[in-house]
């Protein structure tokens, strides 16, 4: 049977296939090994340090390095998904990921640690960026959201991952280790994703590449979907050329800058703990073996965090429950700095209900979000807000660095990041349209 409908229509509102089923699980599987790939330098950190003889204030540059990467790979290197293809890019992106992980795990000096951390950062920066777009690319409109908010528990999970081979590989084998068992994991999610993934429908109708229809019909095939007589037409915005360019209306200027400030605040604390949390609980004694359970246990609180507060959000109020998660996580920051050396049972518990109010945090800032914008502004409200983030994200490992390299100590240094978190309180608490006093609803 043929269609006269546009692919995007046809997968919008049809039932999933067994294949669109495939290629988001192998999106969360190469999410997974991206939350592998971030977190194996703060599971390294503690023994590369010791080896290498580096300072905390010194090492900080490499955490700093992975942040900067993604922040560009976002930015400038995503944008060739466009132009060359999702899956192309994707496949640039992972095989590049398995190269700069084996040249990590073989790594000599800080330079080169840094230099490689930077590129890892640029392909996981522009990854993030297509997983997305596939996800949403080949999910029908019934479980988009579903789905997309699923693929970013890939996150979480690979976290996990990393804290159990961290617990299994570090003691006995060294850092080395670790980073070839993440390339590993990063060369399965390759192999395949170049046997299962599809090129994006949208991006064949769109950019029209050589063999369009035929492949545009083979990936309709596949997903079990009626086939096409001819290329139907391409988006206008494609077609004509862009019409014109979307601002943040003035009313919404104050509003904007309050979520730009909590974004930026918030990842500056959350970025801290994502990078220095192992070096946090190595300075209260802890073994690597029992760090890598922590993390088990801290990563998986973050899968939690992600399906309660979306579960709960449009029950609560996503602003409520962004001021409640944020305030969890200043008490869990402080409570991680208040709990004795070497006692164990209790820094996991800290470590682990700082994990679950980190990521809930930032789940319901992204909800606080894209409630306050209506749908002509959304993307751009958004992209803005998470920019911020992405400064915060840089910001925060590098001030760690310094307080612990200062001797602040392991309670000073996490009371200090859990009080300046009382700023994106107030700004979740007070981001309103001046135009209107209250946020537009996110199905506007």
């Amino acid at each position: 049977m043929r269609v006269s409908r546009s692919p995007t229509d046809v997968i919008r509102q049809s039932p999933m296939s067994v294949y669109q089923y495939a290629i988001i699980a192998l999106c969360v599987l190469s999410y997974a090994s991206d939350g592998v790939d971030v977190v194996t330098l703060s599971y390294a950190a503690p023994a590369l340090m010791k080896e290498w003889g580096i300072s905390a204030e010194t090492f900080g540059l490499a955490y700093t390095a992975t942040p900067v990467g993604i922040a560009v790979g976002s930015f400038f290197l995503s944008p060739l998904a466009d132009k060359v293809g999702r899956r192309t890019l994707t496949l640039w992106l992972l095989g590049s990921l398995v190269i700069m992980l084996f040249l990590t795990a073989v790594s000599s000096s800080l330079l080169m640690l840094v230099t490689l951390r930077l590129l890892t950062g640029v392909s996981l920066g522009a990854l993030v960026v297509c997983l997305n777009v596939t996800v949403s690319e080949f999910s029908n409109e019934e479980r988009s959201n579903l789905l997309v908010g699923i693929l970013h528990t890939g996150y979480s999970a690979g976290g996990m991952v990393c804290g159990a081979l961290a617990a299994l590989l570090l003691e006995p084998l060294g850092w080395r280790a670790l980073f070839f068992a993440a390339a590993l994991l990063s060369v399965v999610s390759f192999v395949l994703s170049l046997f299962v993934l599809a090129e994006s429908p949208m991006y064949l109708v769109a950019r029209r590449p050589a063999n369009a229809l035929q492949r545009l019909n083979a990936i309709f095939r596949r997903m079990n979907k009626p086939e096409f007589d001819s290329l139907p037409p391409a988006p206008e915005t494609v077609a004509g050329g862009r019409k014109g360019r979307t601002i943040i209306p003035r009313a919404l200027w104050f509003g904007t800058g309050l979520l730009c400030l909590a974004g930026f605040v918030f990842t500056v604390s959350g970025g801290f703990m994502a990078s220095w949390r192992p070096k946090l609980l190595d300075m209260a004694q802890m073994t690597m073996t029992w760090n890598g359970i922590a993390g088990v246990c801290t990563h998986g609180a973050g899968i939690f965090a992600h399906l309660f507060v979306g579960a709960l959000a449009r029950k609560v109020g996503e602003r409520k429950i962004a001021v409640i998660f944020l305030i969890g996580m200043g008490l869990a920051f402080t409570l991680l700095g208040m709990v004795p050396d070497g006692a164990i049972v209790p820094l996991i518990v800290a470590s682990t209900l700082s994990g679950f109010f980190n990521v809930g945090a930032f789940t319901a800032i992204i909800l606080v979000t894209l409630n306050y914008y209506d749908a002509s502004v959304r993307s751009a409200g958004l992209g803005i807000m998470l920019g911020c983030s992405r400064v915060g994200g840089i910001v925060g490992p590098l001030l760690g660095g310094f307080a612990i390299g200062a001797g602040f100590g392991r309670f000073w240094t996490l009371f200090l990041f859990a009080v300046i978190l009382a700023i994106p309180v107030v700004a979740a608490i007070y981001a309103r349209s001046r135009a209107t006093g209250a946020p537009v609803p996110a199905h506007a």
